[in-house]
């Protein structure tokens, strides 16, 4: 679909962001935190890098942070930050069972398998780590991914939201995994207050018994919700999708079995 409503998060992000690039001159930065190996950063540098000229990763579990920096070891434009983000700077417990993308500052609220690994890591807030290197106003996307602690960051970068009004990433939970998380109602709520709107929802995971348990939404200044077409396409099924690929399967075959015939002809 030419609005990117039939794939992943990413792959509609790259189509609206080439679609709005106004919003984004001037606004050269990208923010990951918690980046764990990051693929984020890396394709949209790869597919709008002449939007976003740098990157700057956020990340404490130390097996994640190990991998990103032999992964951007030759890319100047990415810097890698051995550091979570929160609204209270300092030293801060980190807990991580199994999996490192699971890792957290905020204890597990589910029984794990692995038993749980504590660390202390050092924590930053964002407006001040963008303050001290002139930063706050050139952020033109933020993504967040921290495992329940998205709210936390988000209370650190008020003033970059007010400064540089830039798209935010972030992840919504709507089952019980981490003690204390925010819940999805809250940030949506947080954010209406900052001027901000859900623009999409992407990356849906449900329970086995059919109730919705985390995703990934967009959201963007509202300012720019104001003006809006009047036609309102459904998003595509699974099986819409499904039904599409192999209609354009044999598409592709029966123009292949024309042109072998007409070069057998000539």
């Amino acid at each position: 679909m030419s609005i990117a409503l039939d794939g992943s998060l990413e792959e509609w992000l790259q189509h609206q962001v080439v679609a709005n690039q106004a919003c984004f001159e001037g606004k050269p930065l990208l923010l990951d935190v918690g980046a764990y190996h990051g693929d984020f950063a890396s394709l949209l540098l790869t597919r709008v890098g002449s939007l976003f000229s740098r990157a700057i990763l956020f990340e404490a579990n130390p097996a994640n942070l190990a991998h990103l920096r032999e992964k951007f070891a030759s890319s100047p434009q990415v810097r890698v930050e051995a550091a979570a983000c929160d609204e209270i700077a300092g030293e801060h417990e980190f807990f991580c069972a199994g999996p490192t993308y699971t890792g957290s500052l905020l204890r597990y609220d589910t029984t794990t398998v692995d038993p749980v690994q504590k660390s202390i890591v050092n924590c930053v807030r964002l407006d001040s780590y963008l303050s001290d290197l002139g930063l706050v106003g050139k952020v033109g996307l933020l993504k967040i991914d921290t495992q329940g602690n998205d709210l936390r960051v988000l209370r650190s970068a008020t003033e970059l939201l007010r400064a540089s009004r830039p798209w935010v990433v972030t992840e919504l939970i709507y089952v019980p995994l981490y003690a204390t998380q925010a819940r999805a109602h809250e940030i949506c709520s947080w954010f209406a207050l900052q001027g901000y709107q859900m623009a999409a929802q992407f990356n849906e995971y449900y329970t086995s018994t059919g109730w919705l348990a985390w995703s990934d939404a967009c959201f963007v200044p509202q300012e720019l919700t104001a003006n809006f077409p009047t036609d309102f396409p459904a998003r595509p099924t699974a099986g819409q999708v499904k039904r599409e690929d192999r209609r354009g399967w044999w598409r592709r075959l029966r123009k292949q079995i024309k042109r072998t015939f007409k070069d057998g002809c000539d």
